[in-house]
């Protein structure tokens, strides 16, 4: 806009240049005569060059827009994969209330003991004998159905929670939004609940709804403290600010991120982005 402001004001002087002249230069005759074709044909390249440079600012606008737009989806696809990995790791261990499988089993005389209670008992004399399956049988399935429950209950959440972040690392903000959203209500606490807020700010920030982007992030910091998405929050809380030039918020939240959480990857770009700062 500078350039083009500069270019503007070259063109004015051009043409005041031309007028002045129309009374000396011998290119414009006698003074008050008409100017001379030559003249008409420098002034009108003149302007030719001026557009054209217009056009190219113009077009130097347009593609850094569209890099700057790039960039913001390739961060997020980047976040995503990368939160993706962390979850692949955290989800190797056996899920609490699970059962985790029995090794097999390769002696004949153990295989027999394990299934020796799944057989009906009978007594051993003639006397009458208590019978053994209200213990065996009964107690198990008692014991088993909250676990069970909770498994579902917990698969339930981590499928939904997969489908809102592939939703999201694919573009789809909108309904990612709405998915996480609705995985929150039903799982205020739930072993996703962090992870879901945070994404859920990433996707209010793509598409520059910075107000509910804050809240967003904020939750994140607020309800969740002990979460390894906190530092991560703030930085996004600090990119926000600087983005809506309020850099003095900005850069507290950046400073916050480098003395609380040092050696961690906001710490370094939370330190990179101080150093831009003025």
């Amino acid at each position: 806009m500078r350039k083009l402001a500069l270019l503007t004001a070259c063109l004015s002087l051009a043409f005041s240049n031309q007028a002045s002249a129309q009374a000396v230069h011998p290119a414009y005759g006698q003074a008050g005569g008409q100017p001379s074709n030559g003249a008409i044909y420098e002034v009108l390249g003149r302007l030719e060059q001026l557009q054209s440079e217009v056009q190219q600012l113009r077009g130097m606008v347009e593609e850094q827009a569209q890099t700057i737009a790039d960039l913001e989806r390739k961060q997020a696809h980047m976040y995503a994969d990368l939160d993706e990995r962390v979850q692949t790791v955290m989800a190797m261990p056996p899920i609490a209330g699970q059962a985790a499988p029995s090794p097999p089993v390769t002696d004949p005389a153990a295989a027999a003991a394990a299934t020796a209670p799944q057989a009906t008992v009978a007594p051993a004399t003639g006397t009458t004998a208590t019978p053994t399956t209200e213990s065996a049988p009964v107690t198990p399935q008692v014991v088993a159905a909250p676990a069970a429950n909770q498994a579902q209950a917990q698969a339930s959440e981590k499928e939904r929670y997969q489908q809102a972040y592939e939703a999201l690392r694919n573009g789809h903000n909108a309904v990612a939004v709405k998915l996480f959203e609705a995985l929150l209500t039903d799982h205020p606490a739930g072993e996703f609940a962090d992870n879901s807020q945070y994404w859920l700010g990433e996707a209010y920030k793509i598409t520059r709804d910075y107000d509910k982007a804050r809240i967003a992030f904020g939750k994140v910091v607020s309800q969740f403290p002990n979460s390894s998405k906190v530092p991560d929050a703030l930085l996004k809380l600090g990119y926000i600010e600087f983005d809506q030039q309020n850099l003095a918020k900005a850069r507290d939240y950046m400073t916050r991120v480098t003395t609380s959480y040092p050696g961690t990857t906001a710490a370094h770009l939370a330190a990179k982005k101080l150093a831009q700062m003025p």
